[in-house]
């Protein structure tokens, strides 16, 4: 079948299944998504560990205490940070409690090169060199590389306004550069680019005569998203690439017009590894059924065999904000807050096509809207902080112990992630770093000296 019409019928299956009847069939019919998202989590972010123990004369090392403490996950939970964040010793204690996957902010030109010919690369590789990669933090999100909206001076500005001194010809090719020499420059370091973000709803690169929020013609944007994603692969063909978009689950036409975007690329080979979806629908204020969750990880992530990471996932804290949508309704309580975001990561992290979560903002003043945020602008931690501690750090985190069989070997299931194993042998204590990953043959055999 054509893509173009496959992706046409999908987006179709997806409305009707949106429109199907009250709001007691959506939470019925999110019961069952809840239920088959645990067992799902248990299937696909889980795997068979076997530790062997042998004795240094080559016997197994039989009935030894064996402990195995997970050190951090494989797949990608994420936050937000800053460059005002790098030296902010209290919003990073906070970050490391819970996330291994920084989402790097500025990165849209007007910030990171506010004057020209001086991008803040310095600052921003020393504090992944720095303060990251000691935290055991090896994994990025570049956002953004391309944008089109404009507003305000510096350092609030999505495009430099050096930029606009030269004539269209050429900040197309200056665009080129950027991308390139940004991609290039962070070769060494695991980065997930947001080549371009928002290109559905934002004007054509170049068409600054134009209101920022302007649907284009199809054509006009691939030619600079297609563009700027094979530049960005020319610059470094290892990088992973993804653009990103928003109110996909509560638009029709935002989610036909980012289907039809992504049918153009892969039927022209342009090369695009990962679909962002943003997930604060009508401005953090939508409650998307676990089933519109779902239904968003089979469309773009099974159906079109790409990667899914949910970029700025964020709800409102505020009694007063009422919630909108059909599956929920009342006002945005703490509580609420709450539900919904363990309700989104049970469904997410049970998807296999699912690779990270970023949470869009510890503090939510921080980054982008005041009453969204996990902790309360002093810092204390809200009921949704405390629902995400206990998954992540609670539930979702393997710590077994045991003794080895008679084979000298010690099983256990656990999720996929790093993990240290430590052996207690003749009152010496040995420790073992192991790795379990999906798709591998994990065991291990370590001799005890």
């Amino acid at each position: 079948m054509n893509r173009r019409i496959f992706l046409g019928a999908v987006s179709g299956i997806w409305t009707i299944c949106q429109g199907m009847g009250s709001m007691d069939a959506q939470v019925e019919s999110s019961k069952a998504i809840l239920i088959q998202g645990n067992e799902r989590i248990e299937k696909h972010r889980k795997g068979e560990a076997v530790v062997e123990f042998a004795l240094s004369n080559g016997l197994p090392a039989v009935g030894v205490s064996v402990q195995v403490v997970q050190q951090s996950h494989d797949f990608l939970f994420g936050c937000p940070l800053r460059p005002k964040h790098y030296k902010d010793q209290r919003h990073l204690q906070w970050f490391k409690q819970l996330f291994n996957f920084v989402e790097l902010l500025e990165f849209n030109w007007g910030q990171y090169e506010p004057d020209e010919g001086k991008p803040l690369t310095e600052e921003r590789r020393k504090f992944i060199f720095e303060w990251c990669y000691p935290n055991g933090i090896r994994h990025f999100y570049g956002h953004m590389l391309v944008w089109t909206r404009q507003y305000g001076e510096y350092p609030k500005t999505a495009l430099p306004l050096w930029l606009f001194r030269y004539d269209r010809k050429t900040q197309y090719e200056l665009l080129r550069k950027r991308i390139q020499r940004e991609v290039n420059d962070y070769s060494d370091v695991d980065i997930i680019w947001d080549v371009v973000n928002e290109p559905i709803h934002c004007r054509a690169w170049g068409e600054w005569e134009k209101p920022n929020r302007f649907d284009e013609p199809m054509d006009k944007v691939f030619a600079y998203v297609s563009d700027a994603l094979r530049w960005a692969h020319e610059a470094n063909p290892k990088a992973k690439l993804l653009i990103n978009e928003y109110d996909l689950f509560v638009s029709k036409k935002s989610r036909d017009r980012f289907l039809q975007l992504l049918g153009m690329l892969l039927d022209k080979n342009v090369p695009i590894h990962s679909v962002g979806i943003q997930a604060h629908d009508l401005q953090a204020t939508y409650y998307p059924s676990p089933k519109e969750i779902w239904d968003a990880c089979e469309t773009f992530g099974t159906q079109l065999d790409l990667d899914i990471y949910f970029t700025e996932l964020c709800y409102f804290s505020d009694p007063k904000q009422p919630i909108r949508g059909n599956y929920r309704s009342g006002y945005w309580s703490p509580d609420a807050q709450a539900e919904a975001v363990e309700e989104f990561y049970r469904v997410a992290f049970g998807h296999p096509k699912v690779a990270g979560i970023i949470y869009f903002g510890l503090v939510g003043s921080e980054i982008w809207q005041p009453k969204t945020g996990l902790l309360e602008e002093n810092f204390q931690p809200k009921p949704a902080w405390e629902r995400l501690a206990q998954l992540l750090k609670r539930e979702w985190w393997t710590i077994e112990s045991g003794r080895a069989g008679k084979d000298g070997t010690f099983r256990f299931r656990g999720f996929f992630g790093r993990y240290r194993v430590e052996v207690l042998h003749n009152g010496q204590r040995h420790s073992f770093d192991i790795h379990l990953q999906k798709g591998k043959t994990n065991r291990w055999r370590f001799v005890l000296t």
